[in-house]
């Protein structure tokens, strides 16, 4: 018996069919929620009823109230669930991604604030479930810095405009890419950079790295490590870390052409988009199912949280 796929495929014509009123992705939003039946969560084999007019379940024994936004990304949003859905949708099958002011103009948001607010909230919601992984294997591993070019004098009155990231690329057995991850870092140097490896980085997997001495230490930490020193051999270091120079090169025309560069502060949330797309590509038609079964798993980002 064919085991049933945990992710449906959707083709842009096969959503536009599937998901045509509110109700229907209420619907959908309850069946992914809970796939086997609301549950009451304070009580046993508890039956619930249905308030159609508030669209809220009543569990019979404790009278709790479920509501089936409450607790993920859509908590208190007063934005109609089916534009939502087309949102995740556009974020999640678009290679390029897609800028808020392409939402806000396709989707009809009276405000550019009101189709910011949910774009950040699905990346929040991206970033938390990549977050659930770790890289292993053969994993190439370097810092890189994101922001705009600046004269000496911008640097002297403005400060650096740039911000330190942890990249890490695992790859295949092939020898190609396979998952990627971002951390930001508050600097280049060890006390950061190790702890970030750490966090994205199984101990015992393979790291390939430049000549950097950060990374020479983060071995004793329990990694492998291949080395290449650029000043020596730059062409060799180039292909050592091929699919970071690559991917690097990709991120930042993603970052210029569709968003037009970004503020500092939000960079770390743009950087989760990319990646997790990336992380997906293989399933282009379950694009959809995998963001909103984050979205639905994410905690609430409200409105200070996202502005942090």
């Amino acid at each position: 018996m064919k085991k049933k796929k945990p992710y449906k495929d959707f083709s842009l014509l096969d959503f536009q069919d599937k998901f045509s009123t509110e109700q229907i992705c209420w619907d959908y939003l309850v069946k992914m929620k809970w796939p086997d039946g609301v549950t009451c969560p304070h009580c046993i084999d508890s039956k619930l009823d249905f308030i159609q007019t508030r669209k809220v379940f009543e569990c019979r024994q404790c009278h709790r109230q479920i509501y089936a936004m409450a607790g993920t990304i859509f908590h208190k949003s007063r934005v109609p669930l089916r534009k939502w859905f087309w949102a995740i949708y556009l974020m999640a099958t678009s290679k390029k991604g897609v800028s808020m002011l392409y939402l806000q103009s396709q989707l009809g948001f009276g405000s550019y604030h009101t189709a910011w607010l949910l774009g950040h909230k699905i990346r929040q919601a991206m970033a938390q479930r990549d977050s659930l992984y770790t890289l292993g294997g053969t994993v190439e591993t370097d810092e890189i810095l994101i922001g705009g070019k600046q004269s000496l004098e911008e640097r002297r009155l403005k400060g650096d405009n740039k911000t330190p990231f942890l990249i890490a690329v695992e790859e295949n057995s092939n020898g190609g890419p396979r998952f990627l991850s971002f951390e930001e870092l508050e600097t280049i140097y060890e006390e950061h950079i190790v702890p970030a490896i750490k966090n994205n980085v199984r101990i015992g997997s393979t790291r390939k790295s430049d000549g950097s001495g950060v990374y020479v230490k983060a071995q004793k930490a329990g990694y492998k490590h291949e080395r290449s020193v650029e000043m020596k051999e730059p062409e060799k270091t180039h292909e050592h870390l091929k699919w970071i120079n690559i991917i690097t090169s990709n991120l930042k025309r993603y970052l210029l052409s569709t968003h037009h560069g970004v503020f500092p502060k939000y960079r770390k949330a743009f950087l989760a988009e990319f990646a997790y797309r990336f992380n997906r590509r293989y399933w282009p038609h379950q694009a959809f199912d995998r963001l909103l079964y984050a979205c639905i798993y994410a905690n609430p980002a409200p409105l200070p949280v996202l502005s942090a």
